[in-house]
């Protein structure tokens, strides 16, 4: 159950589109909420009040967070303003806090800094153990006052144990909100195999496809299975296509889902199939929250 959960802000609106979410996360659960912005080192050439400036800024933007949304949380909110490299305050931060998930937007517009939450949450990805709810703004209008909610939640899995482990924590996500759950499994289509040159190649395909689909049929009707004996309510399908991200992000819309949740791995990168360039794809090209689990190396 979540009981601390932080969000960067980098002090726009666009970064600030991911607080309702939070909130409704410590309303439903009573956790807490850190609110946290990062001032990086100032370089050598830049002006001697720049630093105290920009501190200042932060300091007085964090205490206009607390009173905006204080009221609205379910536990306490707190806020702390972090010196330093970006990704390593946060996770150290974190750390610290023994934080539960960490709520941040994929893009963000900072005031007196450069733009860091974009490229901060890539980074932030490779480095954390700790789930990471990650949500796309669509603007740099003020956060919505609204209750969010979850109903239907897509979790891909490709057979492994990784893709698997994303399963309890949207399980433990969707039944804040009594969500129901649909699971997909990628099958790509062999289109190496497609030469005109080479004979039965139609044949070998249709048979590799079918055969292929059948295994993972059968493999989520046994994930779904077990999550109907939890008196989970839980649907599946198959995809056919060639690029898995794309297949993943039309099953999203064809089904009606409104969140995802996807297993990560590796501090240098994703790892492959579904979980590796896949995921980079699915997190660019999606317009629903995304909760990311990396398991323990």
């Amino acid at each position: 159950m979540y009981r601390q959960i932080m969000v960067p802000l980098d002090g726009s609106r666009f970064a600030e589109s991911v607080l309702p979410i939070a909130l409704s996360l410590s309303r439903r659960t009573g956790a807490s909420i850190h609110v946290v912005t990062v001032q990086e080192p100032i370089p050598s050439f830049a002006y001697d009040e720049w630093e105290t400036a920009a501190g200042e800024w932060s300091e007085a933007y964090l205490k206009s967070v607390l009173e905006r949304f204080r009221t609205k949380a379910g536990g306490e909110m707190t806020t702390r303003l972090l010196t330093g490299h970006v990704v390593e305050s946060l996770e150290a931060e974190a750390e610290e806090r023994s934080v539960d998930v960490v709520v941040m937007a994929t893009h963000g517009r900072g005031a007196f800094s450069r733009a860091w939450l974009g490229s901060v949450a890539d980074a932030y990805l490779h480095r954390t153990e700790r789930p990471v709810l990650l949500v796309r703004p669509e603007g740099d209008e003020a956060p919505a006052t609204e209750d969010f909610a979850v109903k239907r939640i897509l979790v891909p899995l490709d057979g492994t144990d990784i893709s698997e482990s994303a399963l309890d924590y949207a399980i433990e996500f969707g039944s804040l909100f009594g969500a129901e759950y649909h699971l997909v499994r990628v099958v790509p289509y062999p289109m190496q195999f497609t030469s005109p040159y080479l004979p039965h190649t139609m044949q070998m395909n249709q048979q590799f496809v079918t055969e292929a689909k059948a295994a993972a049929d059968e493999y989520l009707e046994a994930q779904a299975g077990r999550m109907r004996e939890r008196d989970l309510s839980v649907s599946f399908c198959t995809v056919v296509v060639p690029q898995p991200g794309h297949g993943i992000l039309s099953e999203l819309d064809e089904a009606g889902c409104d969140f995802l949740a996807m297993a990560t791995h590796g501090r240098a990168g994703l790892t492959r199939a579904i979980l590796g360039s896949t995921t980079d794809k699915v997190i660019r090209g999606t317009h629903v929250p995304i909760l990311l689990h990396r398991p323990a190396s």
